[in-house]
């Protein structure tokens, strides 16, 4: 079995050779298969960097299955609960 590098490299190769609406037909089912399995990916195997370059629709896809945990993230965690004050009207009093 051949490596990832090399299977896009010959599908490079190939995809170079086939007509514009060939190359669409590819870039479709690429993007059926990636959808596909997109449910299997979790953000956390994504670096930002590789959730940027993702179509808009998909980022928000995978984005939005992280914002609950976040939300709960900020509720319960010190670190990010440190703040809160901020919050309300209560840190503007002088006392």
């Amino acid at each position: 079995m051949q490596n990832a590098a090399n299977i896009e490299q010959l599908i490079l190769e190939k995809l170079r050779y086939l007509p514009p609406e060939k190359q669409q037909e590819v870039l479709d089912f690429t993007e059926f298969l990636w959808q596909k399995s997109s449910e299997k990916i979790t953000i956390s195997k994504l670096s930002l960097r590789q959730i940027a370059a993702l179509p808009l629709e998909e980022r928000h896809q995978i984005l939005a299955r992280s914002i609950p945990a976040t939300a709960d993230d900020f509720i319960t965690d010190p670190e990010l609960t440190e703040f809160s004050i901020l919050d309300t009207e209560e840190w503007m009093q002088n006392d």
